[in-house]
């Protein structure tokens, strides 16, 4: 049985997520395939805490991990708009993105929790290559109990471990 989520982009804060993790995670490892993990963290822990996610897509599953369904969309969106620039620089055998945004996001979008949210997955995931971020989301249960080019059912959001509070064994929770 699958947990019901129907996709209902939130496009402002979906275009701010984006625009965040490309300020503050902005390194070499930045490429679209950690962008793409970024944004699942974001969701499927917010899924776990409160039961939503905050962009509101759907993710589908790939050989390199959980792919959001709506992002090439909202990537183009900000191009078009000139808030987003990318480039696809060479790269071993083919090429990768790198990002640079040409306008600030916009933080007020969020509620405390998600800022929260925002500002732990940048400083947990920063150094994290796309190698060791691809690895991690394949031993989750979101990604490995999905079948290759499927959905990936939230219902497994509760696997992900990560900003646990350790000290009281409560998950981050935060009015919002």
């Amino acid at each position: 049985m699958s947990v019901e989520h129907k996709i209902n982009i939130n496009e402002d804060k979906y275009e701010n997520a984006v625009l965040y993790f490309i300020k503050y995670c902005n390194n070499p490892y930045l490429g679209k395939v950690k962008l793409n993990k970024l944004l699942y963290y974001l969701d499927f822990i917010s899924f776990r805490d409160h039961g939503c996610s905050i962009t509101g897509d759907e993710y589908i599953n790939k050989e390199f991990g959980p792919v959001p369904k709506s992002l090439d969309g909202i990537l183009s969106s900000l191009t078009q708009e000139g808030t987003l620039e990318i480039n696809q620089p060479t790269y071993k055998d083919g090429h990768t993105n790198s990002y640079k945004h040409l306008q600030e996001p916009n933080i007020e979008v969020f509620n405390e929790y998600e800022k929260i949210l925002l500002e732990r997955i940048c400083k947990e995931f920063f150094n994290w290559n796309t190698d060791k971020i691809v690895a991690q989301t394949h031993l989750e249960a979101p990604w490995f109990y999905s079948k290759p080019y499927n959905g990936v059912d939230y219902k497994y959001a509760s696997d992900i471990e990560f900003f646990e509070d350790i000290s009281n064994g409560k998950r981050i929770q935060l009015a919002g």
